[in-house]
């Protein structure tokens, strides 16, 4: 069995948390949470199972600040 390193892991990598999306898209909070109510804009996952913290996976986020996310994926 492989073992993956996790040592090295940073989720500051892949996620973007709320105060980095506020910067990144110049909108507020609840501008987003709008957003994201009307499927404008990517939904934030739970980092943890049980856990209350979320963050915004960074590929949706740059993606919709391009003009090129869609809810349903691109389908």
């Amino acid at each position: 069995m492989t073992k993956i390193p996790s040592a090295g892991l940073d989720l500051r990598n892949y996620f973007l948390f709320w105060k980095d999306v506020i910067a990144l898209t110049g909108k507020s909070e609840m501008t987003i949470r709008r957003a994201i109510k009307r499927n404008e804009f990517p939904s934030p996952v739970k980092l943890f199972p049980g856990g209350r913290s979320v963050a915004f996976r960074q590929p949706d986020v740059y993606l919709w600040i391009e003009g090129r996310w869609s809810a349903d994926g691109g389908k």
